[in-house]
């Protein structure tokens, strides 16, 4: 394509410098610098901590990258050399924050979350993005590059990234955050409904395991949201700096994303309990048949019981024996009573429809 420039610059930078690799002992770090103008752009894989300051300075839109688990000294030295408000670098290094919206001094300090679903269990990622008058910083700890879609769409000639301000880039770098999580919630779907058919057909104490898990990961889901809700609104105000009011526009359209996957979480969330409502109505259909089954056999060996008793008492006393004892058919009468009591019980209980 017309315009670009690509370099990759080899770890291995001059004592003293950050090279896009972290020193062994600390978590790698990667640094992709992108320095674009409406008719050119300049790429840099792998790039210095020194090669991303001079660009910083320069009067074309930048953007840096930062991929990776950053020390506390190393994001020190960001800090110093990119300019980040301290605070802001602690929430970096802190991670697991909730997101939100922080302006300082001509900066503002995004926190997004990027989670996975992985083991039946939400994954919390975050992502950070400073932003001023002419520049875009953005760290995370994913191991893939997430962002490679906006870079490729910076890189096409004529695109709208190239011809809009820096806030524009903002806006792609959150609307990507905030769709990345529709194949999420599509990883949670299949669970519950694998989940539901598991329900349905023969749940055993595993299938309360699993929906217990689904119950703590969407609403884990549903907090980052709805703080990631809030703070793309909060984007949209007018006294957020360098956000001009046409990309506040975009920003609605981001919001918007932001409801259409809350509402999916909250149905899911429905979805889930009415899980555990079936498991709790399925264990309880099983309890009341083996209750009904041991009420049927008491039903019928009660009256048997007693007959049995009263015929077997064949014992002789001082004033005579028992009459029962001395009737020609009497086993016989035993047995053809015997029969009535259960032929006589199996109809009352099927008119009943209790079989």
């Amino acid at each position: 394509m017309d315009g670009i420039v690509r370099r990759s610059i080899e770890p291995g930078a001059p004592p003293g410098t950050l090279a896009g690799r972290a020193p062994v002992g600390e978590e790698a770090l990667h640094f992709t610098l992108v320095e674009y103008a409406a008719d050119a752009v300049e790429v840099e894989e792998a790039a210095t901590v020194e090669r991303c300051k001079f660009h910083l300075a320069t009067p074309e839109k930048t953007w840096i990258d930062v991929a990776g688990r950053a020390s506390a000294q190393m994001l020190n030295a960001l800090g110093d050399a990119f300019h980040l408000h301290p605070l802001a670098l602690e929430d970096v290094f802190h991670s697991h924050q909730r997101p939100k919206l922080d302006i300082y001094e001509q900066q503002g300090f995004i926190v997004l979350n990027d989670p996975v679903y992985v083991d039946g269990e939400i994954k919390p990622r975050q992502v950070s993005i400073f932003f001023g008058e002419n520049y875009v910083i953005s760290f995370h700890d994913a191991d893939e590059d997430i962002f490679r879609p906006v870079r490729e769409r910076v890189l096409r000639t004529g695109s709208r990234l190239r011809r809009k301000g820096i806030d524009y880039l903002v806006y792609a770098l959150v609307d990507l955050v905030v769709d990345r999580k529709f194949p999420v919630i599509e990883k949670v779907s299949a669970q519950l409904e694998s989940l539901e058919d598991e329900a349905l057909d023969r749940p055993t104490s595993a299938t309360l395991k699993r929906i217990h898990e689904a119950r703590r990961a969407l609403m884990a889901f549903h907090r980052i949201q709805w703080a990631e809700r809030e703070t793309v609104l909060s984007l949209m105000r007018p006294e957020v700096p360098f956000v001009i009011k046409e990309t506040r526009t975009y920003m609605r359209d981001c919001f918007d994303h932001t409801v259409a996957v809350m509402e999916l979480i909250e149905s899911y969330r429905d979805m889930a309990n009415g899980l555990m409502e079936v498991y709790l109505m399925d264990t309880s259909n099983r309890m009341n048949e083996v209750m009904k089954t041991l009420a049927i056999i008491t039903a019928f060996f009660m009256p048997l019981s007693f007959l049995t008793g009263i015929y077997g008492m064949n014992f002789e006393t001082e004033t005579g024996n028992m009459p029962e004892l001395k009737w020609p058919f009497g086993y016989v009468y035993f047995w053809c009573m015997v029969a009535v009591i259960v032929i006589g019980l199996f109809l009352w209980m099927k008119r009943k429809r209790w079989f």
